[in-house]
C-alpha cells in the first residue's frame, strides 16, 4: 500500500472532525517500505483534521510481577514509569512525539492524545480507573478505529464488563517515578484482564452501523464505541461468561468465572 492509497483509505473512513481511539497493526496492512509509524501517524492526523486522536500507550513492563509458581523465580525485573518511557505500540510511540501530543501518567495503561479534546479525555485518568479516557471518549460519542486488527484489541470493551460488575477487577502493583524523582510502588485496582474472547462480537457487527474499508490485505473499520458497548451488553445479558476466554492457562478469565459461579451459588 502506497502513501497515496493509505491517505485515500483513511479518507474513506470519514474520520474528519471526530474523536476516535485508534488500534493499528501496521504489519497487517501491507504497507510499502518507507511508510513508518511516524508517517502513518501523519496521515492519521491529517484524516482526523479538527478531531481528536486517542491511542493506548500501555507499558506492562512496569508491573511488579509475582513469582513464577512453576519454579519460584521472578518473571522479570520491572521498570519505573515516567512520561518518557516508550510504549510497546510503535504507532502510539510515534504519536507521542508529535507536537502538542499529551500523555496520561497511569503506570501501566497510559494513553496518548492529540487534538482539541486531548486534555479533557485524559483529565480523569487515575490509578484505579485504567480506562478512564475511554469513558470520556464514550461521553463524546467517539468511535473505535481498527486498522489491520480485530476486536481483541478493542480494550474499550472492558467497560461493558465493568459496568455489569463482571470485570476481572484484579489488583496489581507497578512502579512509577513520582514528582520527587523517586520510584514508588503504585496499587492499581480494576486492572483490565484478558480480551481474547472479544472477537466473539465480530459476527454481530452490523454493516449498517460501522464503516468498513476492505483492503487487499486486512481491513479498516470505524465502529461507534457506544454501539459496540451496547452490543456487548446484549451478549452479556444472555451469557455473563460470553466475553471471557476458555484458555485453561488464562488466570484472569478463570478467576472471573470462579467469582461468577460463587455469585450464582450465593
Amino acid at each position: 500500500m502506497t502513501r497515496a492509497e493509505l491517505r485515500r483509505y483513511l479518507e474513506m473512513l470519514e474520520l474528519s472532525g471526530e474523536a476516535v481511539v485508534v488500534h493499528a497493526k501496521l504489519s497487517s496492512l501491507g504497507l510499502d517500505e518507507g511508510l513508518d509509524p511516524y508517517t502513518f501517524c501523519e496521515l492519521l492526523v491529517e484524516a482526523v483534521g479538527s478531531g481528536t486522536l486517542l491511542m493506548p500507550a500501555f507499558t506492562p513492563s512496569t508491573l511488579v510481577l509475582p513469582p513464577n509458581p512453576a519454579n519460584g523465580t521472578s518473571l522479570g525485573e520491572p521498570v519505573a514509569f515516567s512520561p518518557d518511557l516508550a510504549t510497546d505500540d510503535p504507532v502510539a510511540e510515534a504519536l507521542r512525539h508529535f507536537p502538542g501530543a499529551l500523555r496520561s501518567q497511569h503506570p501501566t495503561h497510559s494513553f496518548v492524545a492529540l487534538g482539541p479534546l486531548a486534555r479533557e479525555l485524559l483529565s480523569t485518568h487515575r490509578d484505579n480507573n485504567p480506562l478512564g479516557p475511554l469513558k470520556k471518549l464514550n461521553l463524546h460519542r467517539g468511535s473505535v478505529v481498527l486498522l489491520g486488527t480485530n476486536l481483541q484489541h478493542a480494550v474499550g470493551l472492558h467497560l461493558a464488563l465493568e459496568a455489569r460488575s463482571l470485570a476481572v477487577g484484579s489488583r496489581r502493583i507497578a512502579l512509577r517515578v513520582n514528582a520527587g524523582s523517586h520510584i514508588e510502588r503504585v496499587v492499581i485496582d480494576n486492572f483490565p484482564g484478558c480480551s481474547r474472547a472479544f472477537d466473539k462480537l465480530e459476527a454481530l457487527l452490523s454493516l449498517e452501523v460501522i464503516k468498513l474499508v476492505p483492503l487487499a490485505q486486512g481491513s479498516m473499520r470505524k465502529i461507534p464505541l457506544r454501539y459496540l458497548l451496547q452490543l456487548a451488553h446484549t451478549v452479556l445479558e444472555q451469557d455473563p461468561l460470553a466475553l471471557f476466554c476458555n484458555e485453561p492457562q488464562c488466570g484472569d478469565c478463570s478467576a472471573a468465572k470462579a467469582r461468577l459461579s460463587q455469585r450464582v451459588l450465593s
